[in-house]
């Protein structure tokens, strides 16, 4: 290789397409390697001696695995090193060499993962902070608007950091001083380029805001006015563009923590011809295409028969979950099912509780699972302002069956649980369950799977990530956490005719994306308000808050 410089409009266009065929090369290694490994349901969780027994018997799986994570981080280590070489003039083998081998180079990318990934919650590409994102449903019960702005200004000075130390690779394969050095040297050479920092961080924020907000706008305009089968044509149109912008604007931001010298990377080049110009939107739009196919961002068929279901027995979020007080009340909604929360306590005694542990009124904090029912049907404590007692499943379901109202019943299952265990669930609760027409579900894939073998109940995979989707004939659905869900999975379900839950869905928002991606089951805390917003979708579906939601919020690797 010899010595040359990039310029910025060439690694614009380059960069889009390496991110993008990094993302899904990655991804595709990813799903490669896991495919491989047992299924969850196979993981045994009887015991702690099944388990390790089952560790020692996979140990050669597990360990390929990590040498498949490691091959990815490789390729990303020649990416970033291969960038930064060029946009510095530098690319020679000795200094990609000194590159791949530098713990600085690695430290800092692994620094760099972690804060694109607040960036990649919101559309970025970043490679690899997408498998760190924290799931939307767990987000959105602490982000008020205060706690955007701080979480905003915290990152952005993190990010201010990151980026006044961003000479470190360039030190480390350079001078090969010393971890502390290099980050002085950096320190001390960038010490005027903090303007240029916010104003292109500014920049591209503003840009991105245009650019989201007029598609938006644009679809709703499209909503009015256009057919429904025309109008999702539209829409997916607007999220291919969209996405391909958000591959751009990645490119971008790199560059800016990448290369050397700012005043010559942000000079605009005035003597860049139409064509090149064109070009560039040609390739963005069609990254932005391949991304919205492969990845499922788009919008697809409606399931209009749809299940709505009562997150945790609630029909608003100021309910105390879980109780039989709610339960008169939600079940006047008519909801399809009531979700609750189930797990046993010491002596085998199956209460309602979402929570692992109780903090009762006595300042004491109980651990249900090790605690006995004579103990815990006389503790009191707050659920939401209302001073509560635990309630037994069976007086629960007793209730529900005179309601004539279904269930759908997570097991909470905190420890190991043996076979003996589930079949003794299962003669004390079966009769009450087949009665009632429940439905189960837990995180705990293989105690759901044996306890399967025992039930005639339908069972589910309940996960907060996305679930490999396959033919196991014990589980009839799965629940997914909903920003984790795409048209792809959807479709995938379907296929193996099987349903498709999501939670947990509370947004117009949020359930006019979900039912634009194919979705079947909603889990809401608002049942009664969900189904008449479902009731309006069936009769005239609109996709503006699909659109962003789909580009901006909707995980996806790709």
């Amino acid at each position: 290789m010899g010595n040359q410089r990039v310029s910025k409009y060439q690694f614009s266009v380059i960069l889009v397409v390496v991110l993008f065929l990094f993302n899904y090369l990655s991804s595709q290694i990813i799903d490669t390697i896991q495919s491989y490994q047992p299924s969850a349901y196979s993981i045994a969780t009887g015991s702690v001696g099944k388990l390790l027994t089952y560790l020692s018997n996979n140990w050669l799986t597990y360990g390929l695995t990590l040498i498949g994570y490691f091959f990815v981080w490789m390729m990303l280590i020649v990416i970033v090193v291969t960038s930064m070489l060029l946009t510095w003039g530098l690319a020679s083998k000795q200094h990609f060499l000194i590159g791949l081998k530098s713990l600085q180079i690695h430290l800092a990318v692994f620094v760099m993962v972690l804060l694109f990934i607040p960036l990649n919650q919101v559309g970025f590409k970043f490679p690899i902070a997408y498998y760190l994102t924290i799931p939307k449903t767990f987000i959105d019960p602490i982000m008020t608007p205060i706690m955007w702005v701080i979480i905003g200004f915290v990152n952005i000075g993190l990010l201010l950091l990151a980026y006044r130390l961003r000479l470190v690779p360039y030190f480390a394969i350079t001078t090969r001083k010393s971890l502390k050095i290099n980050l002085t040297h950096s320190w001390q050479q960038t010490k005027f380029q903090t303007g240029q920092f916010f104003l292109t961080i500014g920049k591209y924020a503003l840009l991105t805001i245009i650019v989201v907000g007029g598609f938006f706008w644009l679809q709703r305009l499209f909503d009015q006015v256009l057919n429904t089968g025309f109008n999702r044509s539209v829409v997916n149109i607007l999220i291919a563009i969209a996405i391909g912008y958000f591959y751009f604007v990645t490119s971008q931001v790199l560059l800016l923590f990448i290369t050397k010298d700012q005043q010559i990377a942000h000079t605009r080049l005035q003597d860049r011809k139409l064509y090149l110009r064109i070009t560039q939107v040609i390739v963005i739009v069609l990254v932005g295409a391949v991304s919205s196919l492969l990845s499922g961002k788009f919008v697809s068929q409606p399931i209009k028969n749809y299940v709505v279901i009562a997150h945790k027995g609630v029909s608003s979020e100021s309910d105390a979950s879980n109780t039989i007080i709610s339960l008169n009340k939600v079940s006047k909604t008519k909801p399809d099912y009531v979700e609750i929360d189930i797990q046993a306590t010491s002596d085998g005694v199956y209460v309602l509780s979402h929570d692992a542990k109780i903090k009762a009124e006595n300042g004491k904090t109980y651990q249900i699972n090790e605690t006995p029912w004579h103990i815990l049907k006389k503790l009191h404590y707050e659920e939401n302002g209302t001073i509560i007692t635990a309630t037994p499943f069976v007086t629960y379901i007793k209730r529900a069956n005179q309601l004539n109202q279904k269930l759908l019943v997570e097991l909470k299952i905190n420890t190991t649980i043996t076979t003996t265990q589930l079949v003794h669930f299962q003669k004390k609760y079966g009769k009450y369950l087949t009665e009632n027409r429940a439905q189960l579900q837990s995180m705990n894939q293989n105690a759901i799977k044996r306890l399967a073998k025992y039930s005639d109940r339908p069972i589910g995979l309940l996960s907060p990530v996305v679930n490999s989707i396959n033919d196991a004939k014990f589980n009839t659905f799965y629940a997914m956490e909903y920003s984790n869900v795409n048209t792809n999975i959807a479709r995938q379900v379907i296929k193996k005719h099987k349903t498709l839950y999501v939670w947990t869905l509370n947004k117009e928002a949020d359930i006019n994306s979900n039912y634009a991606l194919g979705v079947q089951g909603y889990i809401t805390d608002y049942p009664k308000e969900t189904r008449e917003f479902l009731q309006k979708l069936s009769r005239h579906a609109v996709y503006a808050d699909a659109m962003w939601y789909i580009v901006m919020l909707q995980k996806t690797a790709v």
